[in-house]
């Protein structure tokens, strides 16, 4: 006799990304505000999205939604301005980011060879 073993429905249900159900909701959220730009603060007090579930939401929306001074909004609702200005300050956080990651390696390089103490 021979058995066949299948998989549960649960495990075949496809994983989700993290923060994908919060790219989700702030994309509703922006839907309901009109296409006008939407501070973290009414992000907070209107639709109960904390500032690191408003990060993980954008991050998790691929490119859908920018961000800003003014808060966050649809990229399709966007003018071509903003969209620069959000790719302007994405690109300086980038460069910052790896200024700070070299910087780091270089220190770090003697302390992981065995050669210096951390201090």
């Amino acid at each position: 006799m021979r058995v066949t073993l299948t998989p549960s429905l649960f495990a075949m249900r496809q994983k989700s990304e993290p923060g994908s159900h919060l790219a989700r909701r702030m994309i509703a959220a922006l839907i309901v505000c009109g296409g006008r730009w939407v501070t973290r603060r009414e992000m907070r007090e209107r639709f109960g999205l904390s500032d690191r579930e408003c990060r993980l939401g954008r991050a998790a929306a691929h490119g859908r939604i920018i961000y800003g001074q003014a808060g966050y909004r649809l990229l399709k609702d966007a003018t071509p301005d903003e969209i620069r200005r959000c790719l302007s300050v994405t690109c300086a956080m980038i460069n910052s980011l790896q200024r700070e990651y070299r910087a780091l390696a270089r220190r770090a390089h003697g302390v992981l060879a065995g050669r210096e103490q951390s201090q």
